[in-house]
Protein backbone atom coordinates (compact mmCIF):
# COMPACT_ATOMS: atom_id res chain seq x y z
CA UNK A 1 0.00 0.00 0.00
CA UNK A 2 1.29 3.02 -0.88
CA UNK A 3 2.46 5.84 1.60
CA UNK A 4 -0.55 8.68 2.50
CA UNK A 5 1.27 11.60 2.01
CA UNK A 6 -0.76 15.09 2.97
CA UNK A 7 -0.80 17.58 -0.23
CA UNK A 8 0.61 20.52 1.48
CA UNK A 9 3.75 18.75 2.86
CA UNK A 10 5.57 18.85 -0.74
CA UNK A 11 8.25 20.97 -0.65
CA UNK A 12 11.25 22.32 -2.26
CA UNK A 13 14.69 22.92 -1.02
CA UNK A 14 17.60 24.95 -2.14
CA UNK A 15 20.99 23.85 -2.20
CA UNK A 16 24.87 25.59 -2.18
CA UNK A 17 26.85 24.12 -4.88
CA UNK A 18 28.77 22.06 -2.69
CA UNK A 19 29.21 18.83 -0.74
CA UNK A 20 27.68 16.75 -3.65
CA UNK A 21 24.89 18.95 -4.30
CA UNK A 22 22.40 18.19 -6.97
CA UNK A 23 20.38 21.70 -7.07
CA UNK A 24 16.88 22.08 -6.44
CA UNK A 25 15.22 19.41 -3.73
CA UNK A 26 11.52 18.83 -4.04
CA UNK A 27 10.40 16.96 -1.01
CA UNK A 28 7.77 15.51 0.48
CA UNK A 29 6.82 15.23 4.18
CA UNK A 30 5.02 11.70 5.37
CA UNK A 31 2.39 13.74 8.27
CA UNK A 32 1.57 9.98 10.19
CA UNK A 33 5.46 9.15 10.23
CA UNK A 34 7.33 12.38 10.56
CA UNK A 35 9.88 11.14 7.43
CA UNK A 36 11.47 13.87 4.93
CA UNK A 37 12.15 11.38 1.68
CA UNK A 38 13.65 13.34 -1.47
CA UNK A 39 10.77 12.64 -4.68
CA UNK A 40 14.07 14.76 -7.29
CA UNK A 41 16.39 16.81 -8.13
CA UNK A 42 16.48 19.93 -10.79
CA UNK A 43 20.06 21.35 -11.52
CA UNK A 44 21.28 24.14 -10.54
CA UNK A 45 24.73 26.14 -9.63
CA UNK A 46 23.90 27.72 -6.47
CA UNK A 47 20.54 27.27 -6.18
CA UNK A 48 19.96 29.29 -2.81
CA UNK A 49 16.38 31.42 -1.97
CA UNK A 50 13.08 30.23 -3.68
CA UNK A 51 9.53 31.25 -2.86
CA UNK A 52 6.38 29.20 -3.89
CA UNK A 53 3.56 31.61 -5.90
CA UNK A 54 0.01 31.94 -3.31
CA UNK A 55 -1.61 29.30 -6.24
CA UNK A 56 1.15 26.94 -6.03
CA UNK A 57 1.48 26.74 -9.28
CA UNK A 58 5.01 28.10 -9.65
CA UNK A 59 8.31 27.81 -8.15
CA UNK A 60 11.03 31.09 -8.75
CA UNK A 61 14.53 30.13 -7.75
CA UNK A 62 17.87 32.08 -7.47
CA UNK A 63 20.73 31.28 -8.61
CA UNK A 64 22.90 33.23 -6.02
CA UNK A 65 26.77 33.13 -7.74
CA UNK A 66 28.19 35.95 -9.37
CA UNK A 67 27.35 34.92 -12.96
CA UNK A 68 25.07 33.11 -14.58
CA UNK A 69 24.33 32.22 -18.32
CA UNK A 70 27.71 34.35 -19.06
CA UNK A 71 26.40 37.24 -17.78
CA UNK A 72 28.35 39.43 -14.31
CA UNK A 73 25.15 38.83 -12.46
CA UNK A 74 22.63 36.28 -10.60
CA UNK A 75 19.91 34.60 -11.78
CA UNK A 76 16.20 33.69 -11.27
CA UNK A 77 14.63 30.60 -12.67
CA UNK A 78 10.92 30.24 -13.29
CA UNK A 79 9.08 26.55 -13.10
CA UNK A 80 5.49 25.28 -13.39
CA UNK A 81 4.97 22.66 -10.38
CA UNK A 82 1.10 22.42 -11.17
CA UNK A 83 -0.58 19.13 -10.63
CA UNK A 84 3.00 17.48 -9.79
CA UNK A 85 5.14 18.62 -12.31
CA UNK A 86 8.54 20.27 -12.11
CA UNK A 87 9.38 21.59 -15.06
CA UNK A 88 11.44 24.62 -16.19
CA UNK A 89 9.44 27.68 -17.68
CA UNK A 90 12.54 30.27 -18.65
CA UNK A 91 14.79 32.20 -16.51
CA UNK A 92 16.26 35.76 -15.94
CA UNK A 93 19.31 37.87 -15.01
CA UNK A 94 18.27 39.30 -11.65
CA UNK A 95 20.47 42.76 -12.48
CA UNK A 96 23.12 42.26 -9.49
CA UNK A 97 25.17 39.81 -8.09
CA UNK A 98 24.36 37.58 -5.15
CA UNK A 99 20.82 37.51 -5.10
CA UNK A 100 20.11 36.00 -1.80
CA UNK A 101 15.98 36.62 -1.38
CA UNK A 102 12.84 36.36 -3.77
CA UNK A 103 9.10 36.84 -3.37
CA UNK A 104 6.21 36.60 -5.24
CA UNK A 105 2.76 38.44 -5.34
CA UNK A 106 0.50 37.01 -6.81
CA UNK A 107 -2.10 39.77 -6.70
CA UNK A 108 0.25 42.16 -8.45
CA UNK A 109 1.30 39.68 -10.25
CA UNK A 110 5.36 40.72 -10.38
CA UNK A 111 8.30 38.89 -8.51
CA UNK A 112 10.50 41.30 -6.46
CA UNK A 113 14.18 39.87 -6.08
CA UNK A 114 17.62 41.57 -3.60
CA UNK A 115 20.36 41.78 -5.10
CA UNK A 116 23.00 41.41 -2.20
CA UNK A 117 26.04 43.05 -4.31
CA UNK A 118 25.46 46.27 -6.14
CA UNK A 119 22.34 46.48 -3.14
CA UNK A 120 19.64 46.88 -5.77
CA UNK A 121 15.97 45.64 -5.93
CA UNK A 122 14.83 44.09 -9.16
CA UNK A 123 11.03 43.48 -9.54
CA UNK A 124 9.90 41.66 -12.69
CA UNK A 125 6.43 40.93 -14.32
CA UNK A 126 4.30 37.49 -13.33
CA UNK A 127 3.05 36.52 -16.76
CA UNK A 128 -0.24 34.49 -16.67
CA UNK A 129 1.48 31.01 -17.41
CA UNK A 130 4.05 31.93 -14.65
CA UNK A 131 6.98 32.59 -16.36
CA UNK A 132 9.40 35.78 -15.96
CA UNK A 133 8.19 38.64 -17.77
CA UNK A 134 9.93 42.13 -18.17
CA UNK A 135 11.82 43.51 -15.69
CA UNK A 136 9.78 46.57 -14.48
CA UNK A 137 12.57 48.55 -12.26
CA UNK A 138 16.17 47.80 -10.68
CA UNK A 139 15.97 50.30 -7.76
CA UNK A 140 19.45 50.70 -5.63
CA UNK A 141 19.44 51.55 -1.93
CA UNK A 142 19.86 54.92 -0.52
CA UNK A 143 22.95 53.67 1.78
CA UNK A 144 25.55 55.78 2.73
CA UNK A 145 28.28 53.63 4.22
CA UNK A 146 31.68 53.22 2.38
CA UNK A 147 31.29 49.60 1.75
CA UNK A 148 27.37 49.38 1.40
CA UNK A 149 24.76 49.05 -0.20
CA UNK A 150 23.94 45.30 0.80
CA UNK A 151 20.25 44.46 0.05
CA UNK A 152 19.68 41.08 1.74
CA UNK A 153 15.39 40.95 1.91
CA UNK A 154 12.64 42.21 0.14
CA UNK A 155 8.91 41.53 1.10
CA UNK A 156 5.70 42.81 -0.18
CA UNK A 157 2.98 43.64 2.66
CA UNK A 158 -0.26 42.27 2.87
CA UNK A 159 -2.26 44.65 1.87
CA UNK A 160 0.03 44.32 -1.40
CA UNK A 161 1.02 48.05 -2.34
CA UNK A 162 4.49 48.55 -0.42
CA UNK A 163 7.05 46.18 -0.11
CA UNK A 164 10.10 46.39 2.73
CA UNK A 165 13.61 45.89 1.73
CA UNK A 166 16.74 45.44 4.41
CA UNK A 167 19.98 46.84 4.02
CA UNK A 168 22.14 44.37 5.88
CA UNK A 169 25.96 46.73 6.25
CA UNK A 170 24.10 49.85 6.74
CA UNK A 171 21.09 48.93 8.81
CA UNK A 172 18.58 50.30 7.30
CA UNK A 173 14.51 49.23 6.68
CA UNK A 174 13.05 50.46 3.16
CA UNK A 175 9.60 50.98 2.42
CA UNK A 176 8.89 51.21 -1.30
CA UNK A 177 5.55 52.38 -2.88
CA UNK A 178 4.78 49.54 -5.79
CA UNK A 179 1.91 51.41 -6.97
CA UNK A 180 4.04 54.42 -7.50
CA UNK A 181 6.92 53.70 -9.92
CA UNK A 182 8.63 51.76 -6.84
CA UNK A 183 9.29 55.36 -4.67
CA UNK A 184 11.35 55.39 -1.64
CA UNK A 185 8.77 56.58 1.23
CA UNK A 186 10.61 55.53 4.31
CA UNK A 187 13.88 54.84 5.72
CA UNK A 188 13.98 53.70 9.01
CA UNK A 189 17.46 53.45 10.24
CA UNK A 190 18.32 50.86 13.24
CA UNK A 191 20.97 51.23 15.47
CA UNK A 192 24.80 50.74 14.25
CA UNK A 193 26.08 46.76 14.22
CA UNK A 194 22.37 45.56 14.33
CA UNK A 195 23.11 43.81 10.38
CA UNK A 196 18.93 43.50 9.72
CA UNK A 197 18.99 40.36 7.70
CA UNK A 198 15.43 39.34 7.40
CA UNK A 199 11.69 39.74 7.88
CA UNK A 200 8.21 38.52 8.19
CA UNK A 201 4.91 40.46 8.11
CA UNK A 202 2.06 39.39 10.91
CA UNK A 203 -0.59 37.82 9.00
CA UNK A 204 -2.94 41.22 8.73
CA UNK A 205 -0.28 43.50 7.45
CA UNK A 206 -0.32 45.59 11.33
CA UNK A 207 3.47 44.34 12.40
CA UNK A 208 6.86 43.87 10.89
CA UNK A 209 9.32 41.07 12.35
CA UNK A 210 13.16 41.50 11.82
CA UNK A 211 16.00 39.85 13.08
CA UNK A 212 19.50 41.44 13.40
CA UNK A 213 22.09 39.24 12.65
CA UNK A 214 25.17 41.15 14.24
CA UNK A 215 24.01 42.10 17.58
CA UNK A 216 21.63 38.61 18.06
CA UNK A 217 18.25 40.34 18.59
CA UNK A 218 14.69 41.17 16.79
CA UNK A 219 12.81 43.87 16.56
CA UNK A 220 8.84 44.70 15.86
CA UNK A 221 7.69 47.54 14.39
CA UNK A 222 3.74 48.53 14.01
CA UNK A 223 3.42 49.43 10.31
CA UNK A 224 1.04 52.12 8.73
CA UNK A 225 1.53 53.00 5.45
CA UNK A 226 -1.42 55.52 5.50
CA UNK A 227 -0.11 57.31 8.67
CA UNK A 228 2.92 59.87 8.54
CA UNK A 229 5.03 57.93 10.18
CA UNK A 230 4.84 54.49 8.25
CA UNK A 231 7.24 52.40 10.60
CA UNK A 232 7.17 52.65 14.54
CA UNK A 233 9.47 51.03 16.70
CA UNK A 234 7.60 48.63 19.09
CA UNK A 235 9.77 46.32 20.43
CA UNK A 236 13.62 44.74 20.65
CA UNK A 237 14.72 41.39 21.94
CA UNK A 238 17.36 39.03 22.45
CA UNK A 239 17.83 35.44 20.33
CA UNK A 240 19.47 34.62 23.64
CA UNK A 241 18.95 33.30 27.18
CA UNK A 242 21.52 34.38 30.05
CA UNK A 243 23.22 30.62 30.09
CA UNK A 244 24.25 31.38 26.15
CA UNK A 245 28.12 31.27 25.64
CA UNK A 246 29.11 31.65 22.50
CA UNK A 247 27.96 33.62 19.66
CA UNK A 248 25.23 33.11 16.99
CA UNK A 249 23.77 34.67 14.23
CA UNK A 250 20.34 35.21 13.77
CA UNK A 251 19.42 33.56 10.22
CA UNK A 252 15.62 33.01 9.38
CA UNK A 253 12.90 34.51 10.86
CA UNK A 254 9.22 32.64 10.11
CA UNK A 255 6.14 33.42 11.91
CA UNK A 256 3.53 29.85 12.53
CA UNK A 257 0.38 30.07 10.34
CA UNK A 258 -1.97 31.85 12.75
CA UNK A 259 0.42 34.25 14.12
CA UNK A 260 0.70 32.71 17.74
CA UNK A 261 4.39 31.93 17.13
CA UNK A 262 7.79 33.30 16.03
CA UNK A 263 10.82 31.41 15.30
CA UNK A 264 14.23 32.35 14.44
CA UNK A 265 17.01 30.27 13.54
CA UNK A 266 20.88 30.78 15.41
CA UNK A 267 23.55 29.83 13.03
CA UNK A 268 26.48 29.29 15.98
CA UNK A 269 29.92 30.96 15.32
CA UNK A 270 33.48 29.06 16.11
CA UNK A 271 34.62 25.72 17.00
CA UNK A 272 33.76 25.77 20.36
CA UNK A 273 30.82 26.47 23.13
CA UNK A 274 28.54 26.87 19.42
CA UNK A 275 24.85 28.24 19.92
CA UNK A 276 23.31 26.74 17.04
CA UNK A 277 19.58 27.27 17.84
CA UNK A 278 15.95 27.73 17.59
CA UNK A 279 14.31 30.70 19.22
CA UNK A 280 10.61 30.66 19.90
CA UNK A 281 7.99 33.17 20.42
CA UNK A 282 4.95 34.15 21.67
CA UNK A 283 3.12 36.46 19.80
CA UNK A 284 0.35 38.74 20.95
CA UNK A 285 -1.07 39.76 17.59
CA UNK A 286 -3.19 43.06 19.19
CA UNK A 287 0.26 44.91 20.46
CA UNK A 288 2.34 43.22 17.95
CA UNK A 289 4.93 42.38 20.97
CA UNK A 290 7.04 39.26 21.32
CA UNK A 291 7.97 37.19 24.72
CA UNK A 292 10.97 34.40 24.56
CA UNK A 293 9.82 30.97 25.28
CA UNK A 294 12.60 28.77 24.99
CA UNK A 295 15.87 28.32 22.76
CA UNK A 296 16.10 25.34 21.58
CA UNK A 297 19.44 23.74 20.88
CA UNK A 298 19.69 21.94 17.54
CA UNK A 299 21.39 18.20 16.80
CA UNK A 300 23.14 19.79 13.80
CA UNK A 301 25.33 23.16 12.93
CA UNK A 302 24.52 26.26 10.68
CA UNK A 303 20.69 25.70 11.18
CA UNK A 304 20.37 28.13 8.21
CA UNK A 305 16.91 28.18 7.27
CA UNK A 306 13.68 27.50 8.75
CA UNK A 307 10.29 26.82 7.77
CA UNK A 308 6.66 25.45 9.12
CA UNK A 309 4.48 23.54 6.84
CA UNK A 310 1.31 25.34 5.72
CA UNK A 311 -0.88 24.07 8.76
CA UNK A 312 1.48 24.78 11.44
CA UNK A 313 2.30 21.36 12.87
CA UNK A 314 5.78 21.02 12.20
CA UNK A 315 8.82 23.09 11.42
CA UNK A 316 11.77 21.92 9.33
CA UNK A 317 15.63 22.78 9.84
CA UNK A 318 18.12 22.90 7.15
CA UNK A 319 21.63 22.40 8.33
CA UNK A 320 23.71 24.03 5.92
CA UNK A 321 27.13 22.54 7.30
CA UNK A 322 25.71 19.06 7.90
CA UNK A 323 23.79 18.49 5.13
CA UNK A 324 20.24 17.13 6.36
CA UNK A 325 17.11 18.67 7.54
CA UNK A 326 15.67 17.75 11.16
CA UNK A 327 11.68 18.18 11.51
CA UNK A 328 10.24 19.02 14.84
CA UNK A 329 6.55 18.97 15.80
CA UNK A 330 5.10 21.85 16.85
CA UNK A 331 2.49 21.05 20.15
CA UNK A 332 1.45 24.36 22.17
CA UNK A 333 4.07 26.99 22.40
CA UNK A 334 6.53 23.66 22.17
CA UNK A 335 8.86 21.97 19.34
CA UNK A 336 9.55 18.32 20.20
CA UNK A 337 12.18 16.60 18.02
CA UNK A 338 10.96 14.34 15.54
CA UNK A 339 14.35 13.09 13.74
CA UNK A 340 16.61 13.68 11.47
CA UNK A 341 15.08 13.46 7.57
CA UNK A 342 16.97 12.24 4.59
CA UNK A 343 20.25 13.62 2.93
CA UNK A 344 20.37 17.04 1.38
CA UNK A 345 24.12 18.27 0.44
CA UNK A 346 24.42 22.06 1.74
CA UNK A 347 20.52 23.07 2.45
CA UNK A 348 20.32 26.63 2.07
CA UNK A 349 15.66 27.46 1.92
CA UNK A 350 13.46 25.80 2.30
CA UNK A 351 9.49 26.63 0.63
CA UNK A 352 6.01 24.93 1.39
Amino acid sequence: MAEAFLHGYTGFVGTASTGGSRGIYRIRLNAATGEIHVLDTMPMYHAGYLTISKDRRNLYVLSEGMTFKGRASGGITAYDISDGKFEELNWAVTGGQRPCFVYCDDNSAEIYVSNFYQGTMAAFRRQDDGRIGERLVCVKAHDTTPVGPFLHCVMKSPAGRYLAALELIGGSIYIYDCENQYRLVWKEELEAHSGPRHMVFSEDGRFLYVNRQDDEKVSVYYFAPDSKRILTHVQTISVRTPDMKGKTEPAAIRLCPGGRLLAVSNRGMGRENREDSISIYGVDTETGRITLISVIKTEGEMPRDINFTPDGKFLVVAYQFQGYPDLFRVEGETLIYTGAGCKIPSPVCIAF
